[in-house]
């Protein structure tokens, strides 16, 4: 795509979007004008919005409804909070909220004095908690009141502040808008020290990403938004800066609960609703009467990441919910690589869509060549909202590859002819089983298609004959009924461990019968563990490894 092409189609969308139009007032021209002079700042978005829209609302918590005034109000108390404490530009401050006004308020806080703000996930426990800590010297935390008690057990000197205890004190000024610091994304810590994936917001870095999701999903300004991940993610904070860049509405809970976000998206006529795969196949476990009595009939968008989007579930919620689901595909480390829309997902329910703006897709093999479309190889990514390289490591950790300023992935996969993109597996899941190379996701997929299988994951373990063989962990759909009430992220996502039961053998054999003609002969697995349910990490993510130390 050329500069001109990328100036007339970001022209395009922004008067389309109703973010030209009505004329911006001379407050928010003058932000404006302090972003193309280089100065944005993560709290930029924010003053727009709260200068052009002051009384819309921009937030609706658990806590109530909230106007962009008060919002850029609470923002800036807590920015002089801060200054007060002694941060300043440059200095790393952490952000441990769960969902909702506090996290939003720390973050553009943090943002709006220069700060670096590090995303600390809410599932850490206290020795991955004390790892981000220490390795990032964060010695001043934004936290909910519940995990200060956590906080203090790190041992670690911080300084913990509530942002709900904080309100403006006289003689108080609007705070001065720094230079901007850095956004660190911290890696999910299963292995107990945390990595930083640090990037610079830089208006010309998030662009392509955000004409294309605009582009794409034809989200206006003021669209409201269903929130469901956790906003520390990759995902849910992008969604998060997104909706704000909007003037949009941020509909969100504390905890996850599938009847909840539901209920909350229908009052509030949601617009648009992000999610993770698993919340997709929780929304769709709900009674029907549940459902019946929640219709989200302005619901347009619906985009799901974070994990893989089986394409049996894509379609049964496109076809209880219209063709409204966009899957979403990046990480961490690269940002956003593609975006499948919902015809695509109709057409090869497989993909994960085509390049977004400004951020190309290339497959290269094991020599670091670029192959051609079908030949499956590694994928790499660039653009601006590349990798950085990990922060807040206490010792060398494997970088990730980098083939002409394009960052890997981690994962295998290949372009079809028409510039879709689709994923085989991680690297680091393809199993060697009797000389065959195998990736999990072909027998999921497969697996995930049949009517009484909610969930699965597959995994190799060792075997004295084959090297590995596949087991699949799968839960059916009797286990997941039982277990569906859940009220919380962690709970709706998360799990200490999967916990077999005994069933029928028949069952077992019955499954395999089924799988014959589906996948090849050594995509078959030799082990089938029925579970209630499966480890997910608080961003929804499957931890295979936990699945595979159990063998």
């Amino acid at each position: 795509m050329t500069p001109g092409s990328v100036i007339g189609t970001a022209a395009r969308v922004l008067v389309r979007s109703g973010l030209l139009n009505p004329p911006a007032p001379l407050a928010a021209l003058r932000i404006l004008r302090e972003v193309y002079r280089g100065r944005a700042n993560l709290y930029t978005p924010l003053a727009i919005a709260a200068a052009r829209w002051p009384d819309r609302t921009a937030m609706v918590d658990d806590d109530g409804m909230l106007r962009y005034r008060e919002l850029r109000s609470m923002v800036e108390s807590l920015a002089n909070e801060l200054l007060r404490e002694g941060v300043s530009a440059g200095q790393p401050v952490g952000i441990m909220c769960r969902n909702g006004r506090n996290f939003v308020v720390g973050v553009f806080a943090a943002g709006l004095v220069g700060a670096d703000v590090v995303l600390v996930n809410t599932e850490f426990r206290t020795n991955a908690l004390a790892s981000a800590l220490g390795t990032h010297t964060i010695r001043t935390m934004v936290a909910d009141v519940e995990f200060a008690d956590q906080i203090r057990e790190t041992e670690e000197q911080v300084r913990i502040i509530d942002p709900a205890t904080v309100v403006a004190r006289e003689g108080d000024s609007r705070p001065k808008v720094a230079a901007s610091g850095r956004i660190v994304l911290l890696t999910s810590g299963t292995t107990g020290v945390p990595k930083g994936v640090p990037r610079s917001p830089q208006v010309s870095s998030g662009a392509g990403v955000g004409f294309t999701i605009l582009e794409r999903t034809r989200l206006r300004a003021g669209s409201r938004v269903a929130l469901a991940v956790p906003m520390f993610h990759g995902l849910g904070f992008g969604i998060l800066t997104l909706t704000i860049g909007l003037g949009g509405t941020v509909l969100t809970h504390r905890r996850f609960d599938a009847e909840a976000t539901l209920a909350q998206a229908s009052l509030h006529r949601a617009d648009a609703l992000s999610v993770v795969p698993i919340m997709l196949a929780r929304i769709l476990g709900l009674p029907q009467r549940v459902r019946a009595r929640n219709p989200v009939s302005c619901l347009r968008v619906v985009i799901s990441s974070g994990d893989r989007l089986d394409p049996s579930l894509a379609r049964r919620f496109m076809d209880a919910y219209g063709d409204v689901l966009y899957n979403l595909y990046g990480s961490t480390e690269v940002g956003i690589g593609a975006l499948a829309t919902p015809t695509e997902l109709r057409r090869a329910p497989d993909t994960v869509g085509r390049p977004v703006a400004g951020c190309p897709v290339r497959i290269f093999d094991k020599n670091d060549r670029p192959v051609g479309p079908r030949v499956v190889g590694r994928i790499f990514v660039g653009g601006e909202l590349g990798f950085e390289g990990y922060t807040g490591t206490d010792g060398p950790v494997r970088q990730r590859a980098v083939i002409d300023r394009m960052t890997s992935t981690g994962d295998m996969g290949y372009v079809d002819e028409s510039g879709r993109l689709y994923i085989v597996g991680r690297e680091d899941d393809m199993i060697v089983s009797g000389g065959e190379n195998v990736y999990p996701r072909a027998l999921e997929n497969a697996l995930a298609a049949h009517p009484d299988i909610v969930e699965n994951v597959v995994v190799g373990v060792p075997d004295d004959q084959f090297g590995h063989r596949l087991a699949a962990y799968v839960v059916l759909r009797e286990e997941a009924v039982s277990h569906e009430e859940a009220v919380s992220h962690e709970e709706a996502v998360s799990h200490e461990e999967a916990v077999s039961h005994e069933v029928p053998e028949a069952d077992a054999a019955a499954l395999r019968e089924y799988l014959k003609g589906k996948v090849s002969r050594f995509e078959q697995p030799r082990d089938i563990h029925f579970v209630t349910s499966i480890p997910r990490n608080a961003a929804g993510k499957v931890l295979r490894r936990e699945l595979a130390t159990e063998m």
